[in-house]
């Protein structure tokens, strides 16, 4: 129970992130029927966000204050989430996007950084991260119903992502920063990326790969024989996979090995995407995807949060990564698509990902003890 209030925020945000996240293009192609602006408002919402990630990350390490910035960004997020129902073209979508990508990044570093300094444990940073992606499975379900109960009327999405994040706020208030002392000088972030580049850069590096494959992934399952419905079954599969992995694994404590071994399974799960011809081959691959990210992504967290001291900055850091990356993938994968087929984009992230393969080989067995 102690962790509760922490699991639902992270629920919470995730929901609110991934319903509006899943059908801002199709609201975008309403107001502007125009494929390179759903792109600009698609990537300038991740630019937004990637840079909000790190300078909010660096200044709630300053201050040595988490809950702040956790209740800033949810009131923030609350507001610029419910505020996408009153976009009336693709300029003021544009704008309200840009922002909300802003308030995503003002709690995100804070929120990670409090996880672990309410438990100091590896299981329990795990078990809270889990709950993000039974989250994102919420909100996306959760968006497709209440779309079909008010008649395909898209902006009630918005009033779900909006909700999301004001029911946070409303927890946050609940919960207080840990008693500590004050951190008494910070590396420049120049530092904290040098002293981390094989994590910023295994994750870069895999995750342009998976995200140039998730730009093209329905349309390729459509092609393959799955309906709608099956795609919504395929995608839940890996969100549920996380959710009870991350929950469940003991190898998570080992940030190393699972870092190391979630780059290999990255590698096997996009050589079976590139071989199969069926979408009920695609069900078993998921599994193996949700456990690959989980040993990824909470590796990299561990890893990040046991050897660094500015934890929200080198955090923020990592989660500005993934933001990149969606603004690199995408713009890749759209080129292969066009120039060959969907395949050769399925193929280009199997062999990029050998490359963060390489790079977590080079990973240290290092003490988990705190800094």
């Amino acid at each position: 129970m102690k962790f509760l209030k922490l699991k639902m925020l992270n629920l919470l945000e995730n929901a609110g992130i991934g319903v509006a996240s899943t059908f801002i293009p199709l609201y975008a192609n309403i107001l502007t029927n125009s494929y390179i602006m759903i792109g600009i408002i698609v990537s300038s919402y991740a630019l937004a966000q990637s840079l909000s990630y790190t300078y909010f990350g660096r200044v709630s390490d300053r201050l040595a204050n988490r809950v702040l910035f956790i209740r800033l960004g949810f009131l923030f997020s609350a507001i610029s989430f419910y505020a996408q129902i009153l976009a009336f073209d693709g300029i003021s979508l544009l704008i309200i996007r840009i922002i909300a990508g802003v308030s995503t990044g003002i709690y995100t570093g804070a929120l990670i950084a409090r996880y672990y300094e309410g438990g100091r444990d590896n299981v329990k940073l795990a078990s809270i991260i889990s709950f993000g992606s039974l989250g994102w499975l919420i909100g996306i379900l959760g968006g497709g119903v209440l779309e079909n109960i008010f008649d395909s009327n898209i902006k009630i999405i918005f009033l779900l992502s909006g909700s999301s994040f004001l029911v946070g706020f409303l927890i946050s208030l609940r919960i207080r920063d840990n008693p500590k002392g004050e951190v008494r000088r910070l590396l420049p972030i120049i530092s904290s990326i040098k002293n981390n580049k094989i994590i910023y850069t295994t994750f870069l590096i895999r995750h342009v790969g998976a995200s140039a494959v998730w730009s093209i992934f329905p349309i390729f399952l459509s092609r393959i024989g799955a309906d709608t419905l099956w795609i919504s079954i395929i995608y839940s599969i890996n969100a549920l996979t996380q959710f009870v992995f991350m929950n469940r694994a003991s190898i998570l404590q080992n940030y190393s090995i699972a870092i190391k071994l979630g780059t290999i399974l990255s590698s096997i799960v996009f050589l079976s995407y590139f071989l199969i011809e069926h979408y009920i081959l695609i069900l078993p691959i998921q599994i193996l995807l949700g456990v690959s990210w989980s040993l990824l992504y909470v590796g990299s967290l561990n890893y990040l949060l046991i050897k660094n001291q500015e934890k929200a900055t080198v955090t923020s850091l990592l989660e500005s990564t993934i933001s990149v990356s969606a603004i690199i993938g995408p713009l890749i994968g759209g080129l292969l698509a066009e120039l060959f087929e969907m395949k050769t984009v399925i193929f280009f992230a199997f062999i990029i990902n050998s490359i963060s393969i390489g790079l977590a080989s080079m990973l240290k067995i290092t003490s988990k003890k705190n800094v």
